[in-house]
């Protein structure tokens, strides 16, 4: 015996009724965010723009912690020099705000401060930087490399760039 067939639905009994994009953003979202090395890298890459100029000397974001049934949303640990340490806990809410907004989604949940001193690799810091001024013959050359570049402002970054390839600063 076979059992016997539904009828068909009336497409006016939709089961499916609209809801909120928030509802469904986790699901659609969640296939993405299983590569979860993404957000950190993200977030080393662009610690000065996220933190700003004071956080990022004393602190360095190391790795994310994700629990499991807590989505995207992660536990973000960052190395921190203990004499800011107690600076940075007041200010991790204001920190996981500025990370999750830059994200556009709750990426990070609570931060772990870890106090050691923070070392920069020389490309990072300002002291390994070489003041020497170019030689005639780099200047010669970044202006040929700028040729044609109208617009000032990107003729600025250009140039700033150059200079520091040349291992040489304003």
């Amino acid at each position: 015996m076979t059992a016997p067939k539904k009828p068909p639905r009336d497409p006016a009994q939709r089961t499916n009724a609209p809801k909120a994009l928030g509802v469904s953003l986790g699901r659609l979202t969640r296939p993405i965010m299983k590569q979860r090395g993404v957000a950190l890298a993200e977030i080393i890459n662009r610690w000065s723009e996220i933190a700003g100029p004071l956080l990022v000397k004393e602190t360095q974001p190391e790795k994310m912690v994700y629990a499991s049934g807590a989505g995207h949303a992660a536990t973000l640990e960052i190395a921190v020099s203990p004499s800011f340490a107690l600076e940075l806990q007041h200010l991790s809410p204001l920190i996981i705000e500025k990370i999750n907004g830059h994200f556009g989604f709750r990426a990070v949940e609570k931060l772990r401060l870890k106090q050691t001193p923070i070392h920069r690799p020389e490309s990072q810091t300002q002291a390994g930087r070489s003041s020497r001024p170019l030689t005639t013959e780099e200047q010669a050359k970044l202006e040929d490399l700028l040729t044609g570049v109208e617009d000032r402002d990107l003729r600025q970054v250009l140039e700033s760039l150059g200079r520091s390839l040349f291992g040489a600063s304003r």
